[in-house]
């Protein structure tokens, strides 16, 4: 199952589908043997990669890649020459809730970097390097059997492909994943085989679908990779969709320890939030969450994540979605809110948790937590939606100010917030404000 690498060295993840890569073309790769390879990239763009989805990070500087394609989860150990502290780099006026783009015309500049167009370009995930405060993006150039995947960062505004075939990597094999033919009503069921990927306590956590009868599948894999990895199946009981589900997967994911104890909670397409304690999640079982939420129906879950509000200063979740505004819930209410009920009649909700959500005004194919007082989001701007930027946003209210207008835009007038005594304000990477 394990595998050591000999080298040294415009997706709005669209409803369900993730952007987690040119899901048609893993299907297709399987299907005709006389499909070709994808083609090799310069440089050692790709390195062990055949496609580039869900982005980790884990202790030591450890960049975890899932690749659904080659049905593994890589493992790249970034030294100290792959990491550039981002010190310097304007990040805002926090006070003002003005944030700054840090990449302006992402997609056309990763087009311009890869030779290509930029319809050519899918983004499929973020991650924040917390150290050095310095973004990683899982990308493909191109679509099905041609996509080649790299991983970028952003080094100080500028773009930079990761030479993944000189970085030390190791990968482990993730069995059962459905056949390349295999189909759901309106997609292939490959793409759904790696939906996430968290790092805990020496632990991966990767949720998806398998070609078993209880598809859901989440495994826990130690690291560094060895022979071992413990596998069970997941099911919910869907207050929206009145019914048991035991293959559609978890789509996001997180573990958190509340009152000593951890746990992992997921989110599912049509939004339930679903808890699950780790000491459950043991190899051959067969799990049921608890629901504790549904925080909207016809929606699907992007990202979530947990943050400290600078202004209580509580810890929240946030689950960003694709259709509507975001959801914020306490963390704090996470571990005793009761289970919803299971086998009663169709329920559109919102029940549980979802009936407090605080609603917040984000629009993002990507959003991550960059320090304690700013978000990093992947977005098209609400004023050129055509194109795809890089910013930050201010913690915790998560809107852009210059992006609204009010009486307060005018030069003379109101200024409840004073925002023009502050104007002056700006947080940098490595100096916030007050110096």
């Amino acid at each position: 199952m394990r595998e050591q690498s000999t080298s040294l060295g415009h997706s709005r993840r669209d409803v369900l589908r993730l952007g987690a890569m040119s899901a048609v073309g893993l299907a297709l790769r399987g299907t005709a043997s006389a499909a070709p390879e994808a083609p090799a990239a310069p440089g050692g763009v790709s390195g062990p990669l055949k496609s580039a989805g869900s982005l980790t990070f884990g202790a030591n500087d450890v960049l975890f890649v899932g690749d659904i394609a080659g049905a593994k989860i890589h493992a790249f150990a970034l030294r100290d020459s792959d990491l550039t502290p981002q010190t310097g780099v304007e990040l805002g006026n926090f006070h003002n809730f003005e944030g700054r783009d840090l990449v302006v015309g992402l997609d056309q500049k990763l087009a311009a970097l890869f030779g290509t167009t930029y319809d050519k370009i899918v983004v499929n995930d973020m991650a924040v390097h917390q150290p050095t405060q310095q973004v990683f993006l899982s990308v493909e150039r191109g679509r099905g059997v041609d996509a080649i995947p790299a991983i970028v960062k952003v080094n100080h505004g500028s773009l930079e492909v990761v030479d993944l075939e000189s970085i030390p990597s190791s990968q482990v094999a993730i069995p059962d994943e459905p056949a390349p033919d295999a189909m759901l009503e309106f997609d292939p069921q490959p793409m759904y085989a790696i939906t996430d990927v968290k790092y805990y306590n020496g632990e991966l956590f990767v949720t998806g679908i398998t070609n078993q009868r209880f598809a859901s599948t989440l495994h826990r894999i130690p690291y560094p990779f060895n022979s071992s990895m413990e596998t069970c199946t997941v099911e919910i009981w869907h207050p929206v969709h009145g019914e048991f589900e035991t293959r559609a997967p978890i789509i996001r994911h997180l573990i958190r320890e509340l009152d000593g104890k951890p746990y992992l909670f997921g989110v599912y397409g049509c939004t339930p939030l679903v808890r699950f304690p780790l000491s459950a999640l043991k190899n051959g079982a067969h799990v049921r969450g608890d629901v504790i939420g549904e925080v909207g129906y016809g929606a699907n879950p992007l990202d979530m994540f947990t943050f400290t509000s600078p202004a209580d200063s509580k810890d929240y979740l946030v689950i960003t979605i694709d259709t509507r505004s975001a959801a914020q819930i306490a963390v704090s209410e996470l571990a005793f809110a009761p289970a919803e009920p299971a086998g009663g009649p169709i329920d559109f909700g919102p029940g549980g948790l979802g009936r407090t959500q605080r609603a917040l005004p984000i629009k993002a194919e990507h959003m991550a937590i960059l320090d304690p007082k700013w978000a990093v989001l992947v977005w098209r701007h609400p004023r050129t939606t055509y194109r795809l930027d890089l910013s930050t946003l201010a913690l915790p209210y998560f809107f852009e100010r210059k992006d609204g207008m009010s009486e307060m835009n005018w030069p003379n007038g109101p200024d409840p917030f004073h925002y023009r005594e502050h104007r002056k304000e700006i947080d940098y990477v490595g100096r916030m404000w007050p110096a």
